[in-house]
């Protein structure tokens, strides 16, 4: 867990700085949105929870408003 947690917070280091330095609200937005994800999902993995398949969850969600084919 210590790896994952080092690897994203270089991850975050070299990535976010940039944008907060340019004043980048949209890309701060849209950084965090994704890397909160994928750190959410990794952690979820680690602990060896078994998280469902974001496509299927996708499919379910289209069929529900009537998006199908």
């Amino acid at each position: 867990m210590v790896l994952i947690l080092t690897g994203f917070t270089l991850i975050a280091l070299i990535d976010l700085i940039p944008l907060i330095r340019q004043h980048a609200k949209s890309g701060i937005a849209a950084f965090s949105i994704v890397f909160i994800t994928a750190l959410t999902l990794a952690i979820l993995q680690i602990n060896k929870v078994e998280v469902p398949s974001v496509l299927i969850l996708l499919g379910d969600a289209l069929k529900a408003l009537g998006i199908s084919y």
